[in-house]
């Protein structure tokens, strides 16, 4: 093989390898899946919901939303407002309201908090969340990430501003998200979605170069 055609192997090898780097960089960066569990603190607004779940009454079963003044018409109990308190006094507010009218009865209370899923996902929309699912879990409920979807890369939008990114799937939704907001799950770029297709055909021209000069 000539001098000439050693360089030009070489200079493929390395774009090959600086590649095949770019393409797993995103897997050696760390995540913040070490966060602290901590407790829904933000009150209900109009577009959430509160989901009952009966033990002996499963026809009071279902969510019940929050209309634009605040309020929710739940079974039994009636009229009540719910966005002037905190989650937790609102749940001991309304489980020992419904052990005044059942007897026996067991009540099981979660609030939903209504935002949008956005980005690289099969079915991208509006979806109530729950406290004790992840940001995976969320992504779940609108199909799944695409195959270009970044799962260790979900963004929060709140308004118009981006308030956290570099999140991976594992992290809480109670711990980031607040009703309104956005999960967006963003696209790879370019080089980490056809990285191993430029590597194949970067191997493949050095294998015809290395032909072409040993002749």
């Amino acid at each position: 093989m000539t001098m000439g055609g050693l360089n030009i192997l070489r200079t493929i090898l390395a774009l090959g390898i600086l590649a095949a780097s770019s393409v797993t960089l995103v897997a050696q960066q760390p995540t913040d899946s070490q966060h602290e569990v901590t407790a829904d603190k933000h009150p209900l607004v109009p577009g959430d919901a509160i989901r009952l779940a009966f033990w002996r009454e499963p026809d009071f079963n279902g969510d019940y939303p929050v209309d634009e003044n605040g309020s929710v018409v739940l079974p039994i109990l009636g009229y009540r407002r719910v966005t002037d308190i905190s989650p937790a006094d609102l749940k001991e507010r309304l489980l020992g309201e419904y052990r005044e009218q059942l007897r026996n009865q067991d009540v099981q209370i979660i609030l939903l908090r209504r935002v949008r899923i956005l980005g690289a996902v099969h079915d991208p929309g509006l979806y109530f969340v729950d406290p004790t699912m992840t940001l995976g879990d969320a992504v779940a409920l609108a199909g799944g990430a695409t195959g270009d979807g970044k799962l260790d890369d979900i963004k929060i939008i709140r308004g118009s501003e981006e308030i956290r990114s570099g999140m991976d799937s594992n992290i809480r939704v109670v711990e980031e998200v607040q009703s309104g907001d956005q999960i967006m799950v963003p696209e790879r770029s370019w080089i980490n979605r056809k990285g191993a297709v430029v590597i194949a055909a970067m191997v493949t021209a050095s294998a015809l170069i290395i032909v072409a000069v040993s002749k």
